[in-house]
């Protein structure tokens, strides 16, 4: 009884190296793969750390603005109540330009604070625009992936094909080699 043929025939060997050969090529393709996948992923998560980034800058500038407008707002305030004392002080009536004056603070008061509500309008404007943008960006990375992965389904798909082409040749060169006998 023997224990394993330690001189393979010319048939055996070549559907041995035919298959260490579509071992190795299966698994550069799926290793090009994951390393292809994996720059995709950073990619998204540049994406994603560049849209987190926007956000807070777009807060920031609006929280800036915010704050300007507010204290042009206050200062006018201030303006507006030192001149009511002003005017109490004085002995005299309050005439119409000085009463003027105290319409103008008012006025400005009022229309910085239109800008102010403006402001936030133009801040959820300004944050769905971003979100927009990372959606968009989102989907390309997504189309990005699906793309990487039928390239690959398709080179994998290319490789088993030409891997069946050659098992069948070795079929055919291994009947011509026995004869036409099958096995």
């Amino acid at each position: 009884m023997m224990t394993g043929n330690p001189i393979l025939s010319g048939a055996a060997m070549r559907a041995q190296q035919l298959e260490a050969q579509y071992s190795r090529k299966l698994k550069d393709l799926r290793q090009a793969k994951e390393d292809e996948l994996a720059q995709v992923d950073e990619r998204h998560k540049v994406i994603r750390t560049s849209y987190r980034m926007e956000r807070i800058r777009i807060k920031e500038d609006f929280s800036l603005r915010r704050l300007n407008l507010k204290t042009q707002i206050e200062r006018l305030k201030d303006q507006r109540s030192n001149l009511r004392h002003a005017l109490s002080v004085q002995d005299e009536m309050i005439d119409s330009s000085d009463n003027a004056m105290l319409e103008d603070f008012t006025s400005r008061i009022e229309a910085l604070h239109k800008q102010v509500i403006g402001l936030e309008r133009q801040l959820v404007s300004a944050l769905n625009d971003a979100e927009a943008a990372f959606d968009n960006r989102c989907k390309e990375n997504q189309e990005e992936r699906r793309a990487v992965n039928k390239h690959y389904i398709n080179q994998a798909d290319e490789l088993h094909q030409q891997y069946l082409a050659a098992v069948e040749q070795n079929r055919q060169a291994r009947q011509q080699e026995e004869g036409g006998a099958e096995v």
